[in-house]
């Protein structure tokens, strides 16, 4: 029949099919399960690997293209190196690292490590390579120690910027080094005998200040003591920058402080220690540069000479202390004044042969 129970054996018609609320509902034959051929599974397979291997092909070729943007060619090896081992200098050459740290090796063991000796290595450029530059790739290595120890070598007050000359202060060592200058960290190590100290100091104090140091060594070393009393008893001076001590053996009291700190960019007078310029060279020293007195002096003495009265009824045993001082002071004085006209003629001498 034609009613809703009735089945159909027509190929194409639809099957009804009971529900469990007891109805029926038709069932399409292309909406019944279906039979996978025996060999579709190795069909699926396939085109799994395939897929696979083309964007593994895509993947490889992208990370070619993505290394050879991020490499080139070294101008003295001629190979291709990435840019992460390389080094790009101030004249904008880059070199691979094996190249540049041969080029350096071999320019350290023939100590030809002056600015201008230590330059890019590419043909007509001769730009000077920097210290940074040289650490970037020898640092930790005795190669750096060599380094520092020729450039030591050829160091000079003012010469090289950016460096800064140490000696090391233990004893039996006082091997010389030089650090560069931009260093935040003043402590530094001797490659020599690997002590570490502050090189603006020259003393060990780790976590402290060179000012707190100072101020406990003056509170608990007689040493410190007893060299404050020899200093003031042979009337040495301090460097007013670096506080480093100096003795006059010679020359005019006009001073110039060469130590590692200051390097050669202070002055100072010998005589009150005040700190001078370049153009108070003369000025500062009115009766000559080998006198015993400047204008400092001269204005103690002017006060000395006013306060004298006062001083006399304050403290009986204050005319004699004036007096030995006056004495010494005058006794420099004349020895300046000697020294003075003992150095006139060859001074004169100098001029002429200049002109």
């Amino acid at each position: 029949g034609s009613g809703p129970g009735a089945s159909s054996s027509a190929s194409g018609a639809a099957t009804w099919v009971p529900t469990p609320q007891g109805l029926r509902r038709p069932v399409m034959p292309q909406m019944q399960t279906q039979q996978w051929p025996p060999h579709a599974d190795r069909l699926l397979v396939a085109a799994d690997e395939e897929c696979a291997r083309r964007l593994q092909r895509e993947y490889d070729q992208e990370a070619a293209e993505k290394a050879e943007r991020a490499s080139f060619r070294c101008p003295l090896c001629f190979d291709t190196a990435s840019f992460d081992d390389s080094v790009e200098l101030d004249c904008l050459h880059r070199l691979c690292t094996e190249c540049f740290r041969s080029y350096l090796e071999v320019k350290i063991r023939e100590k030809r490590v002056a600015p201008e000796e230590l330059c890019c290595p590419m043909p007509d450029c001769g730009r000077e390579v920097t210290v940074p530059q040289v650490e970037g790739v020898t640092k930790g290595s005795p190669l750096w120690d060599r380094f520092l120890a020729s450039r030591a070598e050829l160091w000079q007050p003012g010469s090289q910027d950016g460096e800064l000359l140490n000696e090391c202060p233990m004893p039996g060592c006082g091997a010389r080094f030089l650090t560069p200058t931009a260093a935040r960290n003043p402590r530094v190590k001797c490659p020599e005998c690997r002590a570490v100290y502050c090189r603006n100091c020259r003393a060990d104090h780790a976590g402290s200040t060179c000012e707190a140091y100072r101020a406990w060594r003056r509170e608990n070393d007689n040493a410190e003591r007893e060299f404050d009393e020899l200093m003031r008893r042979e009337r040495w001076q301090r460097c007013p920058q670096c506080k480093a001590a100096c003795e006059r053996q010679q020359g005019c009291n006009f001073m110039t402080c060469h130590s590692t700190q200051c390097r050669g960019r202070v002055h100072f007078c010998y005589l009150c220690g005040a700190e001078l310029q370049a153009a108070q060279h003369y000025s500062h020293f009115p009766h000559g540069l080998f006198a015993g007195r400047c204008e400092a002096v001269d204005r103690r003495h002017e006060a000395s000479s006013r306060s004298l009265p006062a001083r006399r009824r304050q403290r009986p045993d204050a005319d004699a202390n004036w007096l030995v001082r006056t004495l010494e002071e005058f006794r420099d004085w004349a020895q300046g004044g000697q020294q003075a006209q003992q150095a006139q003629p060859q001074q004169e001498r100098e001029m002429r042969s200049g002109l």
